[in-house]
């Protein structure tokens, strides 16, 4: 993957997990959006492989949007995306509605912790290899 995005539009979220980054530099490539219109927008321009960490709830333009616009411009795509949701919620329904997305890889239940940044990067490193 060529770059880790991090959509939340939590300032106390986005900053937990930039901590984790910068403390633990596994990821060289990253992006901090706080909507996820301005993902969309940054996608349709650059359309190679990303990991998203995409927050469910926010304002306006929310996770499940987002998702939607995903769908519609994925087969557009140069590689595949992974998007990893990263959310507050413990609903299960919004758990399953979301991996019936197909480049939904997770679903994490927020704070994201060293442990959670470290699993994924393994498991992306595997997938490139």
């Amino acid at each position: 993957m060529s770059k880790l995005i991090l959509v939340d539009d939590n300032e106390l979220d986005r900053r937990i997990i930039e901590f984790h980054l910068v403390k633990y530099p596994i990821f060289k490539n990253v992006a901090y959006y706080d909507n996820g219109l301005s993902l969309i927008e940054f996608l349709k321009s650059h359309k190679t492989d990303n990991a998203i960490f995409l927050d469910l709830h926010m304002p306006d333009f929310d996770g499940w949007d987002v998702l939607d616009a995903i769908k519609e411009i994925y087969s557009s795509f140069i590689k595949d995306i992974a998007v990893y949701m990263v959310t507050a919620s413990i609903n299960s329904r919004d758990r399953f509605r979301a991996m019936n997305y197909s480049f939904v890889n997770r679903f994490i239940s927020k704070p994201i912790t060293k442990e959670i940044l470290i699993s994924i990067h393994a498991e992306m490193h595997n997938q490139s290899a």
